[in-house]
């Protein structure tokens, strides 16, 4: 929780001159006045500008990923009844040709809470998605969680560990989650340990997820950590939209300090988030770097190169100079709700540049038609909520670099105005006799292509339906006479499916009968 360390600026009198990026004016000086500008032109400039400056380039091969989900437990009664538990392992496949590290990180698991009271009404709820710093089981005391190894580096030692979490840590971080408070207003909660994708230390790629998509190299542009955990995030949110729990097209992302950063780029990246709540993700994040307030480009590069792709090394000394910013990240997340936190005792996140982020990056907001906080708005006082009304919201409370209870109940007052509040009636029980049925009689030739259209609607289903699009990966003869083929299908919903054949190495020119086996575990086991 680090807020003040000597040796840096912290006074605004000597805070050098400087320009503010402009959201909305390309690098070649066209202003951006229409929202198809901003779309087509301005807003894919950006995601390049931090691409290729700050947090690299996700590789494609990590976006068309598969991914087998497992649910390890499902429990209709966590919490003495208030919550649906589940405990879900996200297993990353390399890609294809790709032999990573043997150390390499491959499964996230994702602890969900889903308010019972919803899930028996079988009505989906809205849930906040985050990452945990260290592990599952402190975001709240609840036994059942079922923790993954955390990473640690014992003191004096330079050798990271992976291992069990102690039973102290139960609970540790409750305050910073407020996990029964979000249940308790009806919405659902989703979290990961980060240390699942890669280990928060110098020295540990061969740990990284990153292995799996390939060799990690000092290309300029190659993704850090950083890059990696946003990934993580929406792969999660991959698993969360086909829960049958949670209403896909209201998931927030939230993020503190360096997870902050995670969830700002995930969420630049991802337009499925459908909120942001950045919380004290200061500089590198939604604060303004120019400002040379606080911590510096030299600091976050020389103590954490990792996060970053190898060109933010070019910016150290020159943070006056570097062309991504905060406002320009936050400007990203438009025309989304975004939420931005401050802490008045984070003198090293700089309060006062992430209100102007959100202040300048609410230009975008205000032409793309949402209401957002005007240029003149001035700095609130502490613990006053701005914002709440509109598509971008910020606070400064009182205390230091942290997550509180006061942050979260205003994030669901802002979420519950641009949302609605979620529906917290228990479902009911029927009770006296039920009419009788209508007496059956034949539907029309018309009534049954009616049903039909419905079905293909409400299923989303194409009309004509695209063929399936197969992709050999490879062919070996695995024994004498049989070759397996490794197949990915591309299905008429964008969905990647990987499958074994086993067929004769000389086929007949007859097609074959075949048997599939379809499993919910993957054709490796």
């Amino acid at each position: 929780h680090t807020q003040h360390i000597p040796g840096y600026n912290y006074d605004e009198s000597k805070i050098p001159p400087y320009t503010l990026l402009d959201p909305l004016r390309l690098t070649d000086g066209h202003a951006v006045t229409t929202s198809q500008e901003w779309f087509t032109q301005r807003r894919p400039e950006i995601l390049r500008l931090f691409e290729d400056n700050i947090f690299g380039v996700t590789p494609a091969a990590a976006k068309n990923a598969i991914t087998h989900a497992r649910i390890i437990e499902h429990n209709e009664h966590a919490l003495n009844g208030l919550a649906v538990r589940e405990q879900v392992d996200l297993t990353f496949e390399p890609a294809p040709g790709i032999t990573p590290s043997p150390h390499a990180q491959r499964t996230l698991r994702l602890l969900i809470y889903i308010p019972a009271a919803a899930a028996a009404a079988h009505h989906p709820v809205p849930v906040v998605l985050g990452l945990n710093f260290l592990g599952n089981q402190t975001v709240l005391d609840d036994p059942a969680i079922q923790p993954t190894p955390i990473w640690i580096q014992p003191k004096g030692s330079a050798e990271l560990q992976h291992v069990a979490p102690t039973d102290e840590t139960r609970g540790l971080a409750t305050q910073q989650w407020q996990v029964k408070m979000l249940l308790s207003r009806g919405y659902g909660f989703a979290t990961a340990y980060y240390g699942d994708l890669e280990p928060d230390f110098k020295n540990a790629a061969q740990y990284s997820a990153r292995n799996l998509f390939g060799p990690i190299d000092n290309a300029p542009n190659a993704w850090g950590a950083i890059g990696l955990w946003a990934w993580g995030l929406s792969r999660a949110l991959d698993y969360l939209v086909l829960d049958a729990y949670v209403d896909p097209s209201h998931v927030a992302v939230i993020g503190h300090s360096r997870l902050g950063k995670a969830a700002d780029w995930a969420a630049a990246q991802d337009t499925r988030f459908a909120a942001v709540l950045s919380n004290e993700s200061g500089h590198g994040g939604q604060s303004i770097q120019r400002r040379a307030l606080g911590e510096t480009v030299a600091h976050l590069e020389h103590s954490f190169p990792y996060w970053f792709c190898p060109n933010y090394a070019k910016w150290v000394d020159h943070d006056a100079d570097i062309p991504a910013d905060g406002n320009l990240l936050l400007s990203l997340i438009a025309p989304r709700p975004l939420y931005v936190g401050s802490a008045v005792g984070d003198e090293w996140s700089d309060p006062k540049g992430e209100f102007l982020s959100a202040v300048s990056a609410s230009r975008v907001y205000k032409l793309l038609g949402k209401p957002a906080l005007a240029p003149d708005t001035p700095q609130p006082e502490l613990d006053h909520p701005i914002g709440l009304d509109g598509y971008v919201a910020y606070h400064e409370r009182t205390g230091k670099h942290d997550v509180t209870a006061f942050d979260w109940q205003h994030y669901l007052d802002f979420l519950d105005n641009r949302w609605g509040k979620p529906d917290l009636t228990p479902p009911t029980t029927m009770i006296g006799t039920a009419e009788p049925p209508l007496p059956p009689h034949p539907a029309t030739t018309a009534q049954i292509n009616d049903w039909r259209r419905e079905i293909r609607r409400t299923l989303f289903i194409p009309d004509p339906l695209p063929k399936p699009e197969p992709q050999i990966v490879s062919s070996t003869e695995i024994t004498s006479g049989v070759t397996l083929d490794k197949v990915i299908y591309t299905t008429a919903y964008g969905l990647r499916i990987p499958a074994d054949v086993f067929r004769p190495t000389h086929a007949p020119a007859a097609k074959l009968p075949a048997i599939v086996v379809v499993n919910g575990h993957g054709a490796d086991k």
